[in-house]
C-alpha cells in the first residue's frame, strides 16, 4: 500500500526532540502525512508527529527506512544521522534549506550592473567556444588543425559561420527559444544600466542555429519544403533537447557568481 504524503511544509515545533532509533531489534520506518510510523519486529507501531521531532539518530544496521518517510523528513526540515554497531556515524542527510534566486531574478539584477553587458558578452563567447569543442569532438576524424583554427577565428571571435540550412529553419529555432524562455519566466530582452538592450532570445537562437549548421554540414544544402524543414528541426531538437538548457544553466551560474564578486 502506498502512503500519500502531503507536500505542505511541516516544521518541527517548540519542544521538538531528537528521535533515537537504535537497539538490536529490527525496525521499519514508514509514515503518514504528518508522522513517522515505526514498526518493530513484533508488528507493534509507534507514531512520531514530525512537529515533535527535531532530528533523528538511526541505526544503520537494523532500521529500514521507506522512501516516503525520508522525503517527509526532508520536507519537515529534519536531518537524519545513521550510526553503525560501534556507534560511529556512517552518514547523514539534511534538507535543502537554502533557496536559490530564479534565473529571471538573477539576470535582471545582473544586467543592471555596470559590468553586466560586458560579462554577458564574455558568456556568449564561452558558449560559442563550447559549441565548437563539441563540434570538433563529433567530427574528430575529419577536422584538420587548419580547419579548426579557421572555424574558431570565424565563429568564436567574429560570430560568423557557414549556413547550410534553409533560413526558414531559423524562424522555427527562434520560436522554440521564445517558448523555452517563457517557461523560465524570462523576457526576450534584458536592459543594461545605460538603457542598452540585450536580445537574449536572438543570442540564444544564434547559438542553437550555429550548432545546427555546424553539426549538419553540407548534407542539408538540398533540404527544401516546409514539411522537410520542420521534420529536420524536430529531429534535431529531439536529439539535442538539452542544448538550450545547458546554455541557460551556464548563464545562471555565471550570473550568480558575478553577483557575489
Amino acid at each position: 500500500m502506498k502512503t500519500a504524503v502531503s507536500t505542505r511544509a511541516i516544521k518541527p515545533g517548540p519542544g521538538a526532540r531528537c528521535l533515537y532509533l537504535g537497539s538490536r531489534e529490527h525496525k521499519r520506518v514508514s509514515c503518514t502525512a504528518e508522522a513517522l510510523v515505526v514498526t518493530n519486529a513484533s508488528a507493534q507501531t509507534l507514531r512520531y508527529p514530525v512537529a515533535r521531532v527535531a532530528r533523528v539518530v538511526s541505526s544503520a544496521d537494523v532500521v529500514d527506512w521507506s522512501g516516503p518517510a525520508l522525503a517527509l523528513c526532508m520536507r519537515a526540515g529534519i536531518g537524519i544521522t545513521w550510526l553503525d554497531s560501534r556507534g560511529q556515524a556512517v552518514g547523514s542527510i539534511y534538507p535543502q534549506t537554502r533557496s536559490t534566486a530564479s534565473l529571471a531574478t538573477v539576470l535582471e539584477l545582473w544586467s543592471e550592473r555596470e559590468d553586466g553587458p560586458e560579462r554577458y558578452q564574455n558568456w556568449l563567447k564561452r558558449c560559442r567556444m563550447d559549441i565548437l569543442v563539441r563540434w570538433r569532438e563529433s567530427q574528430l576524424d575529419s577536422v584538420s588543425p587548419q580547419q579548426w583554427e579557421s572555424t574558431k577565428r570565424e565563429w568564436v571571435y567574429n560570430q560568423t559561420f557557414a549556413v547550410h540550412l534553409p533560413t526558414t529553419l531559423r524562424s522555427l529555432c527562434l520560436a522554440y527559444v521564445a517558448s523555452q524562455l517563457a517557461s523560465y519566466g524570462l523576457t526576450p530582452q534584458l536592459w543594461g544600466p545605460r538603457i542598452e538592450n540585450i536580445d537574449l532570445d536572438e543570442d540564444l537562437c544564434e547559438l542553437l542555429w550555429a550548432e545546427m549548421n555546424l553539426a549538419t554540414g553540407a548534407l542539408a544544402d538540398n533540404a527544401a519544403g516546409a514539411a522537410t524543414v520542420t521534420a529536420l528541426f524536430e529531429r534535431w531538437t529531439a536529439r539535442n533537447a538539452s542544448a538550450l538548457t545547458v546554455h541557460l544553466a551556464c548563464l545562471h551560474r555565471t550570473a550568480l557568481k558575478a553577483m557575489h564578486q
